[in-house]
């Protein structure tokens, strides 16, 4: 297992050492562009490995400031040098996960410190109970003392984070730790420096090993460098909008409802009385004393309104609508609290580029919570490269299982039932890892008599994705029954170990022995390996060549 960590002008490679420790070479790439140009950075990098170490599975890690294009750019760049790709992941989420800043049910904030000797990278992570870790955001600048320093005390004044995690050799220096933690901003945190020359390889060797991890990026792009201090202040604020003018004059709240419901005088049609109020006039005739209040009029039958009527106000008591309606009646009562626990008999079996995944439900379980995460997107298939669903529990029985579309690379699963029992046993989920789906290689063989009458074949071979070609021997077996070995025939032919390109077909082109009756060409692994691609026919029937 190499630990490759790739910037712009250096390179970082990790590899276990025989006592179980780390050892870390650097690479400088002086000449190219780690990130630009990982096919010339990937040769200088690999011209320091053995042959051995060549050939083994590699996690890699780039800047967080990289985009996707960049990460499938190296991907295929370190395939088609030989690498055996598990994972890429950005640099600041191998750091935490060298500082054990990533575990399962942890809710923090921490700043990601990466120095080298011509680049500072600080990246906020945030991390949740549910092992995800977002990049929230990431600035990259130069590594100066002072301008340094500034910026990490900017980050630590904006993102307030739990811990300052420090990586890269220049770290090991305990002055730039004292430097950070005499900070305004850094008093009461924790800033962690053990072995930050090793942060990087040590979290990239362990990534494999630490399980479901999923990592989600914000969506504001990041800066690409520090903005000077006099634009990073913050602009003062606007003052306050003036308050609404009250509709109502406050007086008219205390008035009696009878005097409310008068009418009054229109002050832009009726001038003022000079001096002193006049004196009223009596009615010619007084008014009979009023009578009993009577009962509030009931609601008129809907009908054809007198002309010149008017309709009477709504009184506030009586409205009626959905929302007197909706608040009349008694509240619904809130759904059951659901609680996860794991599934049992998890197990998941390939489908070409899908996966059907099978499980045993509770007795008390309806829906099931489905994780996902495609290790390696090199191989065919459609579908996002992560996934969190909920599966029903009728529509799991009906289709025989939960179908996903993942392709051929390594899938990491978690399944959780979800049910509404408190003293159920709720200790994590059941977790699956399913490999990668080897390479798969067509062959077709086919036979032709040329004019002088000797027979020659030919074996076309057709790889769907890009892969090393093992030793074959091609087998003529002759009579009903096709191969099963190369102890059931001759072999004709032997295929030398090659790269095969994706889409390109190999032919290969040998006479045919002369004979009666059917034959066939079957291709075998000279060695048999686990490793190897999946050599298989077009059709079986195309086998036989007579």
């Amino acid at each position: 297992m190499l630990g490759i960590s790739i910037g712009h002008r250096s390179a970082r490679i990790g590899r276990p050492g025989p006592d179980g420790r780390t050892a870390v070479t650097v690479v400088e790439l002086d000449r190219t562009d780690g990130i630009a140009r990982p096919e010339e950075a990937l040769a200088l990098i690999l011209a320091t490995q053995t042959q051995q170490e060549q050939e083994q599975e590699a996690v890699l890690g780039l800047p967080a400031s990289a985009g996707r294009e960049d990460e499938d750019r190296l991907r295929r760049a370190a395939e088609d040098a030989g690498l055996r790709v598990s994972r890429i992941v950005p640099v600041p989420v191998a750091v935490a996960l060298h500082y054990g800043a990533i575990d399962e049910g942890v809710h923090r904030t921490v700043l990601v410190a990466d120095l080298d000797p011509d680049t500072l990278e600080l990246t906020v992570l945030a991390v949740t109970p549910d092992l995800t870790v977002r990049i929230v955001s990431t600035r990259t600048g130069p590594p100066g003392a002072d301008r340094g320093l500034a910026a990490i005390a900017r980050e630590l004044t904006e993102a307030s984070p739990d811990a300052v995690l420090l990586s890269g050799a220049p770290c090991t220096d305990p002055a730039r730790r004292t430097d950070i933690e005499n900070l305004p901003a850094a008093q009461g945190l924790t800033v962690r420096c053990t072995a930050p020359e090793l942060a990087v390889v040590n979290g990239l060797l362990a990534l494999p090993d630490f399980g479901l991890l999923r990592i989600a990026t914000g969506t504001a792009p990041a800066a690409a460098y520090f903005a000077p201090p006099a634009l990073a202040d913050d602009p003062e604020p606007a003052p306050w909008p003036p308050p609404p003018a009250d509709p109502e004059p406050p007086g008219a709240a205390t008035e009696p409802p009878e005097r409310r419901a008068e009418p009054r005088p229109d002050p832009a049609t009726s001038p003022p009385p000079p001096g002193p109020a006049p004196t009223p006039v009596p009615e010619p005739a007084p008014e009979p004393p009023p009578a009993a209040a009577p009962d509030p009029p009931a609601t008129p039958e809907p009908g054809p309104r007198p002309e010149g009527a008017t309709a009477p106000a709504p009184r506030p008591e009586a409205e009626t609508g959905p929302e007197a309606e909706a608040g009349s009646g008694p509240e619904p009562a809130p759904p059951p609290a659901l609680y996860s626990v794991p599934v049992t008999q998890l197990q998941a079996v390939r489908r070409d580029d899908h996966l059907l995944v099978l499980w045993a439900w509770p007795d008390s379980a309806l829906t099931a919570r489905v994780r996902w995460r495609r290790e390696d997107t090199t191989g065919t298939g459609s579908g996002p490269r992560d996934g969190d669903i909920l599966c029903r529990r009728r529509v799991y029985e009906h289709d025989g299982g939960l179908d996903l579309p993942v392709g051929r690379g390594a899938v990491t699963l978690t399944v959780e039932a979800l049910v509404p029992d408190p003293a159920a046993d709720t200790e994590g989920a059941a977790g699956l890892r399913v490999p990668a789906e080897p390479p798969v290689v067509d062959y077709e063989p086919t036979a032709r008599r040329r004019l002088t009458g000797a027979r020659v074949a030919t074996v076309t071979f057709t790889a769907r994705t890009g892969c090393d070609l093992p030793d074959l021997r091609i087998v003529h077996g002759v009579g009903r029954y096709r191969p099963t070995s190369t102890a059931d025939g001759t072999v004709l032919h032997e295929v030398p170990a090659q790269r095969l390109p994706a889409g390109t077909p190999l032919t290969v082109q040998f006479p045919l022995p002369a004979g009666r009756g059917p034959s066939w060409l079957v291709c075998f692994p000279a060695r048999p390996a686990d490793s190897d691609p999946d050599i298989r026919p077009t059709a079986l029937h195309k086998l036989r060549v007579t």
